[in-house]
C-alpha cells in the first residue's frame, strides 16, 4: 500500500512540477513567439454578448476581432447593439428610410468581415439609393426573438422600418421546438439550459488554460485543425430534419407550426407599421449533398408567405446549379454549415435580383 502511494505521490509530484515549468515558459519565454491574435480574437467572441429582455443581444460599442473555427476576422458593433460597417448607418442615415434584416448566425455573419457578407453588401448597395440597412441578425435567434429584437431595433433608432428581411435558417425549426420558450413574464427562455449572463460569456476554462500553458495551446491548435474538415459540414440533423422523416415527425412539425405562429406576430408588427416583410430561405451543406433542392422548407415557406402577402425568396436553388462538392467548397467554410464570401454574395445577389435591385 505504501508503495502505491509513493508511487502515486511521484506521479503527482513530477505532475505539478511539469505544470510549473509549462506555465513559467508560458508566461516568461514564449509571449514574443506565440502569435497572440487568436487570443485576441478569442477573447472578443466572450465580449460580443450580452443578456437582453428577448434573451441575448449584441453587446454595443466593440471594435475588435473574433474567431470561428480557423477564421480570424473584424468585428464591430454600432452604440445600439447592432453589427456594423462600412455602409452601415449611423446617425445622419436615421432620416433615411429604414430596412431591418433579422435572422441568426447567418445574418450577424459569424466567420466574416462585415463587408463581405450579405448584409453588409446589401447595406452598400441599399446607401446608394438613399435608404438604411439595420443588421439585427445575432447569432442563436429564431423566430420567437425575431419580433421581440424588431420591436426592440425600433424603439432604439426611433424609426420604424418600411422592409423586414427575414432570413429564415433552417436551424430556427429545432430552435423553435427544442431550445426555447416564452416565460410566463412573455420574456424568451432557454428550455432546458442555464439562462445567458455576462458571467456565462466571460469564464471558459478552456480558454484560461490555452492562455496560461503552452501544453494546453498546443494541443487546443492540434484539435482545431483537425476539426475543421469536409466531413464536419454535414450531418447536422438541424439541417437534415426537411428530408429525414424521422426529424420531421420528431420536432420538424412542431417547430415549423411554432414559428410560422412567432413569424405570424411580426408580419402583424409590420402590417401596423405599414411596412412590408421578405422571407428568405437558403440551404445547409446537408440539403445540397441530399439534393434537397424542392424542400419543404422551400415549399412549407412560400406556401406560408402567399398566404399572408409576404414577399419569398427561394435561396435554394442558386446552391443546385454545380455538382454538390464544387457548391460546398466554394460556398461553405471548411467544417463548418456557414458562407464563405463567395456564398454570401451569392445569396445577396439573389435577393438583389428578387427584389429588382430596388431595396
Amino acid at each position: 500500500m505504501r508503495k502505491a502511494f509513493r508511487i502515486v505521490g511521484t506521479v503527482l509530484s513530477i505532475g505539478a512540477i511539469t505544470l510549473l515549468l509549462d506555465a513559467i515558459v508560458t508566461a516568461t519565454l514564449l509571449p514574443g513567439v506565440i502569435n497572440t491574435d487568436r487570443d485576441a480574437a478569442e477573447a472578443g467572441n466572450l465580449r460580443a454578448y450580452i443578456h437582453a429582455d428577448h434573451h441575448h443581444d449584441i453587446f454595443p460599442g466593440h471594435d475588435m476581432t473574433r474567431v470561428w473555427g480557423r477564421i480570424i476576422y473584424p468585428w464591430k458593433s454600432d452604440k445600439h447593439g447592432f453589427r456594423t460597417g462600412t455602409c452601415g448607418p449611423g446617425e445622419a442615415e436615421k432620416a433615411w428610410p429604414a430596412i431591418f434584416v433579422i435572422g441568426d448566425s447567418f445574418v450577424e455573419a459569424i466567420g466574416s468581415s462585415y463587408e463581405q457578407s450579405f448584409v453588409g453588401l446589401m447595406a452598400c448597395d441599399a446607401a446608394r439609393q438613399n435608404k438604411a440597412v439595420w443588421n439585427l441578425g445575432v447569432s442563436s435567434y429564431s423566430p420567437i426573438i425575431y419580433w421581440r429584437k424588431v420591436e426592440a431595433a425600433a424603439d432604439k433608432i426611433g424609426r420604424k422600418p418600411s422592409e423586414i428581411y427575414v432570413f429564415l435558417d433552417l436551424s430556427d425549426i429545432e430552435d423553435e421546438a427544442n431550445i426555447y420558450r416564452e416565460g410566463p413574464d412573455g420574456k424568451v427562455l432557454f428550455k432546458s439550459k442555464p439562462e445567458p449572463s455576462r458571467e456565462n460569456w466571460d469564464r471558459d476554462p478552456k480558454q484560461w488554460l490555452v492562455r496560461h500553458f503552452t501544453t494546453a495551446r498546443l494541443l487546443y491548435d492540434t484539435y482545431i485543425s483537425a476539426s475543421f474538415t469536409w466531413d464536419r459540414s454535414l450531418g447536422h440533423d438541424r439541417g437534415r430534419w426537411p428530408f429525414d422523416q424521422k426529424l420531421l415527425e420528431s420536432w420538424g412539425w412542431r417547430g415549423l407550426e411554432l414559428a410560422g405562429a412567432n413569424l405570424d406576430k411580426l408580419v402583424g408588427l409590420c402590417r401596423e407599421w405599414e411596412c412590408r416583410v421578405t422571407l428568405v430561405v437558403y440551404p445547409w451543406p446537408d440539403n445540397v449533398v441530399a439534393k434537397d433542392r424542392d424542400s419543404l422548407q422551400v415549399r412549407h415557406w412560400r406556401d406560408w408567405s402567399a398566404a399572408r402577402g409576404v414577399r419569398f425568396v427561394d435561396a435554394f436553388a442558386p446552391f443546385f446549379k454545380e455538382p454538390a462538392d464544387a457548391t460546398m467548397r466554394r460556398y461553405y467554410i471548411k467544417g463548418d454549415v456557414h458562407f464563405t464570401p463567395a456564398g454570401n454574395r451569392l445569396i445577396y445577389e439573389t435577393v438583389r435580383q428578387a427584389v429588382d435591385g430596388k431595396w
